[in-house]
């Protein structure tokens, strides 16, 4: 069962000047020193040729699930970055894409009855999306399948996964990769926005909600009221939309799941690009004492603005904001000190200031006033 734990993501190709698996592998110390407890990699299969967008193309666009880019390193490279990793005490996770596949996916031509078909060709459920066609993740092979990539990886060492758009694949997958798998493999979902979510439901399709997948999963993205939160930094709407989405999902769960509660990943925006250092601190506070885990996306912590892109070469920058290191310093190790959580709803605020004496533990944040 997660609680407190510190996630860090890595997306291999733009982690440092080469993206290999062996310069992970050396900067694990300073990772651990950093105090993750679990790190995240994003897909580090091979990535489709076909209908590729730009150089590289996306990891998130798939050509065999039990493949590497050859440009990370070797199955024996990875080995080696598990086998550390877990000798500092941390634990590592992988990405599943499972909804979707590049158009040149080995299973194409080996079971192309796994896919979904719209007017005989392949396609997407939802969207019109270049570069990746759908599963029919709905077929019981396809599942069986599906959770033979999960238990491969499980041979070689990770401790968990972390699904991507989980809430598009069958609750009856992800019951039965549990079962496969055993409660000890940690399972994350990226569930969908609220707007998302009421948008699939709104042209027939049939989304999983969060407060039925979480009997499943060891906790699920923020996504709840992560808009909202991110929208009010940037001026864009009233503290009041995401008090009102904070205070929904925490009625809505109560005691029964958790979140990963993100600032930013490689969907979205640096924190950093919208947000002072000053800001940033409160922020953190805020997040130290929520419950649910504490997610950093590589860069983060250094005050990154550039998120890396997608398709391409795009190292993350090397400078280091020491100031704000010390912030993320300092989260981590009140977040790993919290021991209690306070359900109290957050008040009504008003002039953008919410006193949450009341609401936080005083040891963590010294009563101060939690300014956003």
């Amino acid at each position: 069962m997660l609680n407190n734990e510190i996630i860090y993501q890595i997306f291999t190709r733009n982690y440092s000047e080469n993206g290999t698996f062996k310069e992970i592998t050396n900067s694990l110390n300073r990772i651990k020193d950093l105090g993750v407890d679990i790190i995240y990699l994003t897909p580090i299969h091979e990535i489709g040729k076909l209908n590729r967008k730009g150089t590289y193309g996306s990891p998130y666009s798939i050509k065999d699930y039990f493949s590497i880019t050859n440009d990370y390193g070797t199955l024996d490279d990875f080995k080696e970055l598990v086998d550390k990793t877990h000798k500092l005490g941390m634990k590592i996770i992988l990405d599943m894409v499972f909804n979707h596949t590049s158009y040149d996916n080995v299973l194409i031509n080996s079971h192309p009855e796994y896919y979904f078909y719209r007017n005989g060709k392949l396609a997407n459920r939802v969207g019109d999306w270049s570069d990746i066609c759908d599963l029919d993740t709905y077929r019981e092979d396809t599942q069986e399948y599906l959770v033979s990539v999960l238990k491969y990886w499980v041979d070689q060492g990770v401790d968990g996964f972390r699904f991507d758009v989980a809430s598009m694949i069958p609750l009856s997958f992800f019951t039965k990769a549990r079962k496969e798998l055993g409660d000890d493999v940690i399972f994350i979902g990226e569930s969908i926005s609220v707007e998302f979510n009421e948008y699939l439901k709104s042209i027939g399709d049939n989304p999983n909600e969060d407060k039925d997948m979480f009997p499943i999963f060891d906790s699920l993205y923020n996504y709840s009221w992560f808009r909202a939160f991110t929208n009010y930094l940037k001026g864009e709407c009233p503290i009041d939309n995401f008090i009102y989405f904070f205070n929904k999902d925490n009625l809505e769960l109560k005691n029964n799941g958790i979140r990963l509660n993100c600032l930013e990943n490689h969907d979205n925006e640096r924190i950093a690009s919208f947000v002072d250092k000053a800001r940033l601190s409160n922020i953190l506070d805020f997040f130290s004492f929520i419950k649910g885990q504490l997610f950093i996306y590589a860069g983060q912590e250094y005050g990154d603005k550039h998120k890396p892109e997608l398709f391409e070469k795009d190292p993350i920058g090397k400078e280091v904001n020491i100031g704000i290191l010390e912030l993320y310093k300092k989260a981590i190790k009140n977040k790993k000190a919290s021991t209690r959580y306070d359900y109290q709803l957050l008040e009504k605020l008003s002039d953008n200031k919410a006193k949450v004496n009341s609401y936080i533990d005083d040891k963590i944040v010294d009563s101060k006033v939690f300014e956003l």
